[in-house]
């Protein structure tokens, strides 16, 4: 699973490259919430030195300003090109994400109760 927080840029790490059919693809990720239906696409090249994994740099705010935060799942999809958008061709990788906020939540805490129980007629 995949743990993206807005305000930050993030390394994604995943293994396109071992189902891909072309030489040297691009990488469409498509993200979609699981509630309330978003979809947001990213392309990506790939910045490895290596062929054991694929990675590449994200900066969440350009892709997913404005977005709902929660959980999302993913496919990426080889392209030829890094302009073709459309959602179409091999799948490579799925999953999920998490993305999370800038900010943590952090809940209200109340202070000054009692924890004394009282009971009546018993």
């Amino acid at each position: 699973m995949l743990n993206l927080t807005k305000g930050q840029t993030q390394t994604i790490y995943f293994t396109g490259t071992e189902k891909a059919t072309l030489t040297n693809p691009y990488f469409l990720f498509v993200f979609t919430h699981r509630l309330t239906g978003e979809v947001v696409k990213v392309m990506a090249t790939n910045t490895s030195t290596t062929n054991r994994y694929n990675k590449f740099s994200l900066v969440i705010n350009n892709s997913f300003n404005g977005v709902t935060n929660g959980i999302f799942s993913y496919s990426i999809y080889e392209k030829a090109d890094n302009t073709d958008l459309t959602v179409s061709g091999t799948i490579v990788e799925s999953g999920y994400m998490q993305l999370n906020p800038a900010v943590d939540y952090t809940p209200t805490e109340y202070s000054g109760q009692t924890n004394t129980i009282t009971t009546y007629n018993g």
